[in-house]
């Protein structure tokens, strides 16, 4: 679907929730990379990962899902190619058209039909943030799986927005609070 046609509520809710300085970083984010390693170290384990959208798109589209230090340099390569032949507003259509949200959905329109049975410009806000939250993990915070864990995920997305400056706490809370109807399809 073409990145017009996605609400600016779903596009914002995807940054707040994968990468907050999307816009800011060149395919990589270095304060990420070393926020994420601070939180791992410090919870002995992985608590936070360090990929930018861009790179989370050239793992997904170009490589294979292994974790080791070669795989990782080069999706860190890719993502500078990718940042370099094409704009921010084009990557995130690309990532939000092929990202995987559960339930056998591949991008943002089969997820929103998937989950909602709306076309993705008729989303609200809460089912913005609950499919945002989606992706870090698609069959645990998939409500049809986890009804709970998929909400409070969706206010984790909300409380992201706030804090980032894409709502504001009362339009945050008045989401929080929406009720929210799936397909039953």
């Amino acid at each position: 679907i073409d990145i017009n046609k996605v609400p600016q509520n779903l596009q914002n809710a995807f940054i707040a929730a994968e990468d907050n300085r999307f816009y800011e970083h060149i395919g990589i984010d270095p304060i990420g990379i070393f926020r994420a390693i601070f939180a791992n170290l410090t919870n002995r384990g992985i608590a936070q990962g360090g990929s930018t959208i861009t790179q989370q798109l050239a793992k997904n589209a170009f490589l294979s899902q292994e974790q080791t230090l070669k795989r990782k340099i080069q999706e860190a390569m890719l993502a500078l190619e990718i940042e370099h032949k094409y704009s921010k507003k084009e990557i995130l259509e690309m990532y939000m058209n092929q990202i995987y949200f559960g339930q056998g959905a591949y991008g943002i329109q089969t997820a929103a039909k998937t989950y909602f049975n709306k076309d993705v410009n008729e989303l609200t806000l809460t089912q913005c943030a609950m499919l945002a939250g989606l992706p870090k993990s698609p069959n645990y915070y998939s409500p049809f799986n986890n009804l709970n864990e998929a909400k409070k995920r969706k206010n984790v997305v909300l409380d992201q927005m706030v804090k980032y400056g894409f709502i504001s706490a009362a339009d945050g809370n008045a989401a929080k609070a929406e009720k929210l109807v799936f397909s039953t399809t």
